[in-house]
């Protein structure tokens, strides 16, 4: 009965010791397992660098992330949510950069270089059998589930806010070539947003549209084109692009299909 109880006795601490070790070897992973020891959330500084390309410069203000290169305007707070939880990805596998072939792994020169605060990530390629992409923070080398890459690559006006005005701009009065904004529409200005934001164009042609702020120390001016559908800005160079006017008096009139059948309305109407 002793030597049974002692056998027992024996695997009750061998079962205690290996769940504590095990314990310990999970908490020690799930630490080392992070590709930075950043908090997305409290990170207050973005910079992205790219082969023959301006910086992208993001930063976080009182009133929401400014881009401050290329452009300075603000950005878009939900290209940002998608990017920043790259700090704290998963690394699948980790390898010291000595003896590695870094061309290889196409680190030398890396694809992207991404700053998070002051932690450098230099993004590589992909290795050949799960896909997962090379990511060198200071010594080592992590392998993370490639989901960043569209973010990692995305041209600048990608990252800028898809609101037409600034959100810390409250519009007090606004005309269209002279012709004063009425309070509704300005109004509707406030909460306009683009589809998409992109690079002025070559060919440009419109109507002026300014709007002043309600403390009178800030003006935004606009080409708004003839369909009220591309707005831009010529300091900026940009231009917000819209599925349908914010404004509705500039809405083309849309042509019935009897209309166009008849030609009611037309020239040759008698």
């Amino acid at each position: 009965m002793r030597s049974r109880w002692l056998v027992n006795l024996f695997l009750l601490v061998l079962a205690v010791g290996l769940a504590a070790l095990i314990q310990l070897t999970e908490h020690g992973e799930t630490q080392a397992g992070r590709l930075t020891p950043l908090e997305p959330d409290t990170i207050e500084q973005v910079r992205l660098e790219r082969a023959d390309a301006d910086p992208i410069i993001l930063r976080r203000s009182e009133t929401g992330w400014q881009m401050t290169s290329p452009y300075p305007v603000t950005a878009d707070p939900a290209q940002l949510h998608r990017l920043l939880p790259i700090a704290a990805a998963a690394n699948q596998r980790s390898i010291p950069i000595a003896g590695v072939d870094l061309t290889e792994l196409g680190l030398d020169p890396p694809l992207v270089r991404l700053w998070l605060d002051d932690v450098l990530l230099e993004i590589g390629g992909t290795e050949p059998i799960a896909a997962l992409r090379y990511v060198r923070v200071g010594d080592l080398i992590h392998l993370i589930d490639d989901r960043f890459i569209g973010r990692l690559l995305a041209p600048p006006e990608d990252y800028i806010g898809k609101t037409l005005l600034p959100p810390d701009f409250s519009p007090g009065i606004g005309s269209l070539n002279g012709e004063p904004l009425s309070a509704d529409e300005l109004a509707v200005l406030a909460d306009a947003r683009a589809e998409r934001v992109e690079p002025l164009g070559q060919a440009l042609s419109g109507i002026m549209l300014e709007v002043q702020s309600a403390d009178a120390a800030d003006s935004l001016r606009f080409l708004v084109a003839d369909d009220g559908r591309r707005w831009s800005r010529l300091d900026l160079r940009l231009s917000w692009l819209f599925r349908a006017s914010p404004l509705p008096r500039l809405e083309p009139t849309p042509t019935t299909a009897t209309d166009a059948a008849t030609g009611i309305g037309g020239a040759g109407q008698p």
